[in-house]
Formats: structure tokens, sequence, C-alpha cells
């Protein structure tokens, strides 16, 4: 089933703290562990820490990699921590960087041999919405963190489907 607000922890980037006003409109119980200019290192220490603490929910989301690119082994890593109970929606990546498409194929790579993780398409959601960016064209404005909730959203939706 779809997670609620209560069941879903979010881990990011600058990305997940310009987005947490529409996260937490839409899921006020949401968990937000997102700090500006993480890299998919610091999200294998974000998450492993929070799974020792256990206060890791059902419903996951991740965003990671703006800032630094995409490594696949420390996203494997990640997963592989989550483990297959849990329903995962990784944020792919929109920016001006050259690296983008790699790393956004990387991710698909990756999130493919995960039965329980799906991709939440932000590349495409926002490339058709630029205006919902702020002026460095890499961050969301107030709208466009209505928008990335809505991606997110849909993503768990389409996962719930799947695994039902």
């Amino acid at each position: 089933s779809v997670p609620d607000g209560s069941e879903i922890s979010g881990f990011g980037d600058s990305i997940m703290v310009t987005s947490a006003h529409g996260l937490t409109y839409r899921w006020p119980d949401m968990h937000i562990d997102a700090k500006s200019n993480r890299q998919w290192p610091d999200a294998v220490e974000a998450v492993t820490r929070a799974l020792d603490e256990g206060v890791v929910r059902r419903g996951v989301v991740l965003d990671f990699g703006t800032n630094a690119g995409v490594d696949e082994a420390l996203v494997r890593q990640v997963l592989d921590a989550l483990g297959p109970e849990r329903m995962i929606v990784v944020v792919n990546l929109y920016g001006g960087s050259y690296w983008i498409p790699e790393a956004n194929e990387a991710l698909d790579n990756v999130v493919a041999d995960y039965p329980n993780a799906i991709i939440a398409d932000w590349y495409s959601a926002i490339g058709k919405e630029p205006g919902q960016l702020q002026s460095d064209h890499i961050h969301p404005n107030i709208p466009g963190g209505h928008l990335y909730t809505d991606v997110v959203a849909e993503a768990f939706v389409e996962l719930a489907e799947r695994l039902s």
C-alpha cells in the first residue's frame, strides 16, 4: 500500500531541502533528513546512522547526486542497507552539469535491479516546467517544491501498484 507521511523517511541534499515545504505540506508527519552539499557518500552515512537508530520508516525517499554525480556502488550500498521490505523512491537529477544524463543512467541501472525501488522522474517533470526553478536553474522554487512532491507521490503510487 502507498505509505502515508508517518511512514515516510526522506534523505537528501539541497534539492530536498528546497522542496521540504512541499513534502511537509502533503505529508506533515514525514521525517526529512536533508542538508545542502550532500553527496552519495553522505547518503551511506545518513542512512546507516538512521538504520542503527531504528528510525527509518517503511517508505524512503533518496535524493543525492546533484553536487557530484552518482557512484553506482554507493547507491547499491544504500539500497542493500535499506533492505527488500521497504518501498524506496530514488529521485533522479536535474541541473546544468554535463554529467547529469550519465548520472541518471547510473541511477536507472541500479534501481532496475531492486523490485522494491523506483525512480521518481524529477528530470522530466521539471524539464517541462523550468519556471518552477529558482534563478540558479537547479533548485525548485515554491511551486517547484510542490511539483517535486507530486513526482515523489506518483512514484510511491506506481511502486505500490507494482508490489501489490
